[in-house]
């Protein structure tokens, strides 16, 4: 409903109310009341008093921003609007300053999402590093790189712990994967028989040692052949 169409006397009951920004349920009902009186729609009344309302409380809010001012990137303090020192810790405040802030902030929330994930963590972790010193050398006294920083090193802690756990679980399941294992396991085997056979032999008599000569020829020598076939496969390579 636009304000032409409110008659004056009316009009200015509503500002008196709005003087303080502040209309109370009371002081709402005695407008509407009146407006009845008036031939106006109590509705229409109802919503000019809502916009009038918000728009008292966009231009306090308005009012209250100006008021503080500027943030210190290095600090976090409040700086009035026109000042270009912090008034707190003595650091001149520049727009590169601010945008490198963000710029810390967003890399280093990125960085550790990353971290999170597991996924390339020797990157993760430098990109981390990298921006978590610039942020501690300029910017350790800033209300969000405190609490952003804590987190970063207990992130990089689990993910070392992560790390390690994957490594070694990576390592056993390449040891038994590795057919070095078994043909490493072979080949001991192959020689320990084979001195056992030849031990056997030279400490029995007759029928005896030929029998372990005959076990040398007939066990020995497939486990020889397969040592051999073994490096030729592999160990060529």
């Amino acid at each position: 409903m636009a304000n032409k169409l409110i008659p004056e006397e009316l009009d200015a009951l509503i500002q008196e109310y709005l003087t303080d920004g502040v209309l109370t349920d009371k002081e709402r009902q005695v407008i509407l009341n009146k407006a009845e009186k008036m031939g106006i729609d109590r509705d229409e009344i109802d919503l000019y008093l809502d916009a009038q309302v918000q728009k008292i409380d966009q231009q306090n809010d308005a009012a209250v921003r100006r008021a503080k001012g500027k943030t210190c990137p290095y600090c976090g303090a409040p700086v009035p609007q026109l000042a270009d020192k912090c008034p707190e810790c003595g650091q001149f405040i520049t727009p590169e300053a601010s945008a490198e802030l963000k710029e810390i902030i967003d890399n280093l929330e990125e960085a550790l999402i990353d971290l999170k994930s597991g996924k390339d963590i020797e990157r993760s972790k430098a990109t981390v590093e990298r921006y978590a010193r610039k942020a501690k050398l300029y910017y350790s006294n800033n209300p969000k790189i405190r609490p952003l920083l804590a987190e970063v090193e207990d992130e990089m802690s689990e993910a070392e712990k992560k790390a390690k756990s994957i490594q070694r679980s990576e390592s056993v399941k390449s040891f038994f994967t590795n057919p070095w294992t078994y043909g490493g396991l072979f080949i001991i085997l192959t020689v320990l028989v084979i001195a056992f056979f030849i031990f056997m032999t030279a400490n029995s008599d007759g029928e005896g040692s030929i029998w372990w000569g005959y076990a040398i020829i007939c066990i020995g020598v497939p486990c020889i052949w397969g040592t051999v076939a073994f490096i030729r496969n592999y160990c060529k390579k």
